[in-house]
């Protein structure tokens, strides 16, 4: 399936999304033809560093078909009725998720997920950059420590796409919970092993972190 990932920004005290359950699935599925999928992240209280989330939310949809896929990424306003008052679309990527690990006990919807959007290096080509990230830093990446899952989207690369991705690609990283994905990123192995190789490929100005929890609204 091809997904949908939309980053969100809240005004001070705005709740990112209107509705949960039931309601929230109606709504997806009332405003976008199609979906087969529909998750809500919301950040936790923790994050790494001292700086502020990057966005206070993503909104994640998943069509089988392509030009569905791309007819919501053209309208992506089409998401405000799931939207609370004050909340603006800042970015939106359409991709192919590829899991290169998942552990047999990761479930959506429970642990802690980590959110990276990020840039290529400027030299390097779409068609290099995927390659190397799929088949050399994926692997690496798996191996981070307490994972429970690690799924790269590589953005879909269409020349008659109504809007281009807003960036080369985004990582999802699975833990149990806050005190792992903290432990994990400032581990020895993110910083040498994941950190050393993410250098080849990687802008590293560029990349963003997001450690949110999951609401499952329609299981894709």
């Amino acid at each position: 399936m091809i997904k949908v990932i939309v980053f969100l920004l809240a005004a001070e005290g705005a709740e990112v999304f209107r509705a949960t359950g039931e309601r929230a699935a109606q709504a997806a599925r009332e405003a976008f033809a199609g979906v087969a999928g529909y998750i809500q992240t919301r950040p936790i209280d923790t994050q790494p560093g001292d700086a502020p989330p990057p966005y206070n939310g993503v909104a994640e949809l998943w069509f089988a078909s392509a030009d569905d896929a791309w007819g919501a990424m053209a309208d992506s306003e089409a998401l405000r009725p799931l939207l609370g008052d004050g909340v603006s679309i800042a970015a939106v990527v359409v991709g192919l998720e590829r899991t290169v690990m998942r552990r047999p006990e990761h479930a959506h919807g429970s642990g802690i997920k980590g959110v990276y959007p990020f840039n290529r290096k400027p030299d390097m080509s779409v068609p290099d950059f995927q390659a190397y990230w799929w088949h050399n830093h994926g692997p690496i990446a798996a191996r981070t420590e307490h994972a429970l899952a690690y799924s790269p989207c590589h953005p879909v690369q269409d020349a008659n796409a109504p809007v281009r991705s807003a960036c080369d690609g985004v990582t999802e990283s699975h833990w149990p919970n806050a005190a792992d994905a903290l432990a994990a990123l400032s581990s020895r192995q993110m910083a040498e092993d994941h950190g050393g190789d993410a250098a080849n490929i990687v802008d590293r100005g560029s990349v963003q972190l997001l450690l949110a929890e999951e609401e499952v609204v329609i299981a894709p």
